[in-house]
């Protein structure tokens, strides 16, 4: 007879019961079509009562571990992806598969940075000229190229106006720096990235969150926004937006941007995530009255440090002056990986493989999840925003005892309306077999509800 182990652990004992019943799958001892003992039996033989093996064999059959039939018993079954999910972690330094992290997805045999530096070191053995300071003529280039990689991506843009520093996050920093002071109201999405979070608790600013809908920002909320919160600054990405997924229309666009101009506000359009789109930013069409931040991290790689501001906003002139605050942060080592990557062709051909690694992934998630069990934002989305059934808290432990990391809607709440929401990454995933692994588990914990929060 199947006689797990419980221990003494503080985990609820039917969670313990799930998680050696996969184990013992993924090593063999479990094998498909291997008949259980019944319920009552177990419970006996274990001393403990028969709801905590009745609950356990449920949560084992949904997350397909086991299946039973009235009258025949339960039985282990061939395809575990539980089990497999184990498999990925017989060395045991890591247990979960970690889809909280929003990072661009990782491919195999990526030896494009070697490659670089090998073309470097052929040109200059020793590549002494990194270890110094910038030349102004390596700023100059910088320049050059980070123009010609914002038309790459559908954003044209005067080299005199592009300012290259090392992440989006530091660009944010020093924008809201020259243009804000303690207290003063910045307008974001009502669910906005955590980074913007960061920032103004850092600096002291006060966050309004703009209400959504599936399109982002609702014209009339910002309206309403702008006029009783007297802010001048609105911080937003409209594409890929995290954590949302959502991007806006043509039409959305055209509505925001019209009440950008009507109020005269500053529009920071942060272009991270949407970089990946294959939309070129909304803002191009209002560059005097916004700023444009974008950067590697999830169109290129984020290994490489390099991000760019830009636009014709009269504050461009004074964020020039500030190289000590931004270029100077830019390694010149990294600004000439980046600008060698712009030149070739590399930057392009990276970003273009990554939006078809998301779609796959996307669609992956669209075969798992049908419309009947996800009423989500059907465009795709490097990320998704699920809802949950039951308690957040509870759901969130849950969930990392089946040995998934997601990311709560707390995270990315501004105010008090915080839904029972998750957003879980696509690309985190190490490769598309795990990322299938995860979501088959995910949805057959019975954890996500069918409806849109």
């Amino acid at each position: 007879m199947w006689t797990p182990t419980l221990k003494n652990s503080g985990q609820p004992l039917y969670l313990q019961l799930v998680e050696q019943m996969a184990q013992d799958i993924a090593s063999g001892k479990l094998a498909a079509g291997q008949k259980l003992p019944p319920q009552r039996q177990l419970a006996w033989h274990l001393e403990i009562n028969l709801s905590t093996v009745t609950k356990a064999f449920q949560q084992a059959a949904k997350q397909h571990l086991i299946s039973g039939e009235v009258g025949r018993g339960t039985y282990v079954l061939a395809q575990s992806f539980e089990a497999q999910l184990f498999l990925l972690k017989q060395d045991n330094t890591n247990t979960s598969i970690d889809l909280s992290t929003h990072v661009p997805a990782s491919r195999a045999g990526d030896d494009e940075l070697a490659l670089t530096l090998n073309e470097m070191i052929a040109a200059d053995p020793s590549l002494s000229q990194y270890l110094s300071y910038h030349s102004p003529q390596a700023l100059k280039r910088v320049q050059v190229m980070a123009a010609k990689w914002l038309m790459q991506l559908g954003y044209l843009a005067k080299p005199q106006n592009c300012i290259a520093t090392t992440t989006a996050q530091n660009a944010l920093l020093v924008i809201l720096l020259a243009c804000c002071g303690k207290d003063d109201v910045i307008l974001v999405n009502e669910f906005t990235f955590p980074g913007m979070k960061t920032i103004a608790k850092q600096l002291g600013l006060k966050l309004y969150g703009v209400a959504m809908d599936e399109q982002g920002i609702i014209p009339a909320a910002l309206d309403l926004a702008i006029r009783t919160s007297g802010s001048k600054i609105l911080v937003s990405d409209p594409l890929m937006q995290n954590p949302t997924a959502c991007s806006m229309t043509q039409a959305r666009s055209t509505a925001i941007k019209a009440l950008i101009v009507k109020h005269n506000i500053l529009f920071i359009e942060e272009y991270v995530i949407g970089a990946v789109s294959q939309s070129a930013p909304i803002s191009g069409s209002i560059k005097q009255y916004s700023l444009l931040i974008t950067s590697f991290s999830k169109a290129v790689c984020p290994g490489v440090r390099f991000a760019v501001i830009t636009g014709e906003s009269p504050m461009i002139n004074d964020l020039v002056k500030q190289s000590h605050a931004t270029s100077w942060h830019l390694s010149p080592l990294m600004a000439e990986v980046a600008c060698r990557w712009i030149e070739s062709g590399v930057t392009k051909r990276r970003n273009l493989w990554q939006w078809q690694e998301i779609g796959r992934r996307f669609r992956l998630f669209k075969k798992i999840f049908p419309p009947d069990r996800y009423a989500g934002n059907t465009q795709i989305s490097s990320h998704v925003w699920l809802t949950v059934t039951g308690e957040l808290g509870q759901s969130l432990a849950m969930l990392t005892d089946l040995g998934i990391i997601v990311v709560p809607a707390s995270v990315f709440a501004v105010g008090r309306n915080i839904p029972n929401n998750i957003r879980v990454s696509l690309t985190a995933a190490k490769s598309i077999q795990q990322l299938k692994i995860a979501l088959t588990i995910l949805v057959g914990s019975g954890l996500v509800s069918a409806a849109k929060q």
